[in-house]
């Protein structure tokens, strides 16, 4: 079975999300929300706002949410599986991302030798599971 070696790399690559700490933030969308809510009515807002909560939480899992999801593909769930590997990795990246950003123009990894050694080693550990994982997830195939 193909779809096995791909289900296996997720899994990989969640542990090393784990590791590393790397979990999802949606506050872009709350912001979106929050500029949105008084345009829409109040049934419609309360509905998005459980959406973005849920998703919340399946992005804080970040590695939780991206073995979860494998799991789920392999009991022949693709969907679904496929869009919890998608959230958790897509979140992860993102929040990995602003970690560096907010890193260098805050000058907390450049001043010192320790935040560098600390941020390149926590951070390759994230952006080797978010690769692989994002590979993963490209690979895997409804058999």
């Amino acid at each position: 079975m193909e779809n096995k070696k791909w289900i296996l790399l997720c899994i990989i690559g969640g542990i090393l999300m784990i590791i590393s700490s790397v979990v999802g933030s949606i506050a872009f969308f709350e912001t979106l929300f929050d500029l949105i809510e008084a345009d829409v009515g109040e049934d419609v807002a309360k509905i998005v706002s459980l959406v973005i909560q849920v998703l919340g939480y399946v992005a804080m899992g970040g590695g939780i949410s991206i073995i979860t999801g494998a799991l789920i593909v392999a009991m022949d769930h693709y969907r679904l599986g496929k869009f919890l590997i998608s959230l958790g990795a897509g979140m992860g990246l993102i929040s990995l991302i602003i970690f560096f950003i907010s890193g260098i123009f805050e000058g907390s990894i450049v001043e010192e030798v320790e935040g560098i050694v600390s941020g390149i080693v926590h951070g390759s550990y994230g952006f080797l599971g978010i690769f692989l994982t994002i590979l993963a997830r490209i690979k895997l195939k409804k058999d």
